[in-house]
């Protein structure tokens, strides 16, 4: 809190800290920066008018949390509408963030070699140096996440993430002084899916509509949705209505503006420094020419490049690492816990993050290790990890976005129950994910 920038950012998040630091890692990284980097501004409409439909959901999840009167979301499932919706949703979120949790770890092991300016191992096997290197950092989240310190790590790892965002701004700023840019930018707030894009050397090819999904995915975590509730219960919330409206400025600051304005300016930062300057003509960095070619760790942080003066560009791709380590363990540690909730919800036991709650602990524990220690048995690269798990978390997202439309509607609510402006935002919300949905299904089979 002594560091002004990382002080106030603390005071926007408030009790939802976890929620900004969910919604704000290396899922969004990975599905904005390589939609910039392999379709230029084509996908930006996408990133953009998500914000409202993610705002107006979350205040609503948060009202419905705020105003449960202690109760979690599985709870509130069974008991008001039915076990076996209940069951329906647990069951695929917890594979769905297995893979999640999976993609972060990678991301982070990705994020240790890039830092040393070095590729992860490839050719499908894993060796001994990527074994340590993930028990290692599985062995360190886990300590500073459930045996103490992960304070003192989440404020380290909140100002990295500041100056990343800083970074991606000033390199976004440097795009935009071509004009030309702008008319590119112009063109990428109409929505339309892109052609696929041949990757150059290989029989395989982007998928537009897999990073739209992708990216609605990230923005619509049918999980962030539905854990609300043990947030604003474990923050103390008592449901005034002093509280409520606190609630909804606070989303709109860090979910509006703050996340936003990330999710815009890493497109346009994907697009101007990867996109236009990888364009198979120019530069090449560790065997990479082409952007369709993108998709290590490594490769991706020479989308820091502009931020860096002259002779410290060098130092662009282990920074942009760094920082994505620090993207992956918020995210982690957020996914990890939320899914404690939900066990430990589901099976009936006290899901109150306390310290005295050993259960809690345990299944908290078991949350980082097991995901991360197979991690590197799923031969992809980290952000490919990454977008895959983003794409399975909006199989979910209409479902979610149901339910908090259902509680947010009942007469116990009062004066909180969402009105026809909400409700109409809410059903675009639904529609939306499961237009999507329906549109990827189609697109497999």
């Amino acid at each position: 809190m002594r560091l002004p920038l990382v002080g106030a950012f603390a005071r926007l998040v408030g009790p939802a800290a976890l929620t900004a630091a969910g919604m704000i890692g290396a899922g969004a990284v990975a599905t904005r920066l390589l939609a910039g980097a392999w379709f230029g501004f084509d996908l930006l409409w996408c990133a953009l008018y998500v914000v409202p439909m993610v705002v107006i959901s979350l205040d609503s999840a948060s009202r419905v949390g705020v105003l449960s009167g202690g109760r979690g979301m599985f709870q509130m499932i069974r008991e008001d509408i039915g076990a076996w919706l209940a069951w329906a949703i647990f069951v695929p979120t917890v594979l769905v963030n297995i893979v999640v949790n999976m993609s972060q770890m990678s991301a982070m092991v990705e994020g240790a070699y890039g830092s040393a300016g070095m590729l992860p191992p490839t050719g499908g096997q894993v060796g001994a140096g990527l074994l340590m290197v993930t028990v290692a950092l599985t062995g360190l989240t886990l300590v500073s996440a459930v045996l103490g310190g992960y304070k003192r790590v989440e404020k380290i790892m909140t100002a990295l993430l500041i100056v990343i965002l800083v970074c991606f701004i000033i390199v976004a700023i440097k795009g935009l002084l071509d004009w030309q840019t702008w008319l590119a930018l112009g063109s990428g707030l109409v929505p339309h899916i892109p052609d696929n894009v041949p990757v150059v050397g290989s029989e395989r090819s982007r998928g537009a509509l897999t990073q739209v999904i992708a990216i609605a995915g990230q923005a619509l975590p049918p999980a962030v949705f539905l854990s609300y509730g043990y947030l604003a219960a474990n923050a103390g919330y008592k449901g005034t209505a002093t509280e409520v409206r606190q609630a909804f400025w606070k989303t709109v600051q860090n979910l509006g503006v703050l996340w936003g304005l990330f999710s815009v300016v890493v497109i346009v930062a994907g697009a101007t420094a990867l996109h236009a300057v990888y364009t198979g003509n120019g530069p090449t960095y560790l065997g990479v020419s082409h952007f369709s070619q993108i998709e290590s760790i490594p490769v991706a942080g020479q989308v820091l490049g502009p931020a860096f003066p002259g002779a410290l560009g060098y130092l662009a791709p282990r920074f942009f690492s760094v920082g994505l380590i620090a993207a992956a363990f918020t995210t982690l540690i957020s996914v990890s816990l939320t899914m404690t909730y939900f066990c430990l919800d589901m099976a009936r036991k006290n899901w109150h993050f306390t310290a005295d709650n050993r259960l809690f602990k345990v299944v908290f524990a078991i949350w980082i290790t097991a995901p991360a220690l197979i991690a590197p048995f799923w031969q992809l690269p980290a952000l490919l990890k990454a977008i895959i798990a983003m794409v399975g978390n909006l199989l979910l997202a209409p479902v979610a976005v149901l339910v908090i439309m259902y509680f947010v509607n009942r007469q116990e609510l009062g004066e909180f129950r969402a009105g026809t402006a909400r409700n109409i935002i809410l059903g675009i919300t639904a529609v939306f994910a499961a237009a999507l949905v329906v549109n990827g299904l189609v697109g497999l089979f």
